[in-house]
């Protein structure tokens, strides 16, 4: 498979996972709670944190009126889906309607055509102990450990990017750049496979994607340290959500 059959197929599939029935774009809330019992909008009965990291629902107007989350539990209520989310012990209540208007609306991902020269050659440089702060849009910060820094070129021009280690193993990096706000979203996710043994990598900036917040305002993205911040434009990987009517 040539490398922009390839390309198409990704970006197939991320159009896929994001106009889902209960993809990123049908993420209507995400509901902060204490252990007091309180209303959630679209959603019957009172929920409340358990104290022992699940979250309640009671008074649901069913036989069985109350029920228990954990973890990666969901429920669905009506075409609702409700999951857990777990922000470092800190627990939400999230609701997905696939009858959310942006996710009615959604009718795919604009992106740059793939180009060969995105494919940029870098020097990794591991460094062990060594952490990043990261500030989510909603204004929360916590620090992360930093895998490395990612060594490399454009146009001449010298730059470094900051990556943490993914859960599904490589490396991944949020970055600004000099089309955010007039071509592209904010800021962007890039995953980047593991580098060699001696720190030899391949960063791919064609696969560049758009973070959940930019389908729905109620994720809470990591914003790009302030390494990964550049007034070059990168004109390749995904741009922005495309609407219809």
């Amino acid at each position: 498979m040539g490398f922009e059959e390839e390309w198409r197929g990704w970006h197939e599939s991320r159009e896929r996972y994001a106009g889902a029935e209960y993809g990123p774009a049908a993420l209507e809330s995400t509901n902060w709670l204490i252990t007091e019992p309180a209303a959630v909008e679209g959603v019957p009965g009172l929920w409340a944190l358990t104290g022992d990291g699940g979250i309640r629902g009671s008074d649901l107007g069913t036989a069985g009126s109350t029920v228990t989350l954990h973890g990666p539990q969901t429920l669905r209520i009506g075409r609702r889906e409700l999951r857990v989310f777990d922000r470092r012990g800190i627990l939400a209540l999230r609701v997905f309607n696939p009858r959310r208007p942006e996710r009615e609306r959604f009718s795919g991902i604009d992106a740059y055509p793939p180009r060969e020269g995105w494919r940029v050659a870098a020097r990794f440089e591991e460094t062990p102990g060594e952490t990043v702060s990261i500030t989510a849009i909603d204004g929360a910060t916590h620090e992360q450990e930093l895998a490395g820094r990612l060594h490399f070129e454009l146009d001449g021009i010298p730059l470094t990017l900051s990556a943490t280690r993914a859960p599904q193993g490589g490396l991944t990096a949020v970055f600004a750049d000099g089309t955010n706000g007039t071509e592209t979203y904010r800021f962007r996710f890039l995953p980047i496979e593991e580098p060699d043994a001696d720190g030899a990598a391949l960063i791919d900036f064609n696969r560049a994607y758009l973070p959940p917040c930019a389908f729905s305002d109620q994720y809470v993205c990591p914003q790009p340290p302030a390494a990964n911040r550049w007034s070059l434009p990168i004109r390749a990987g995904e741009r922005a959500v495309v609407l219809g009517r």
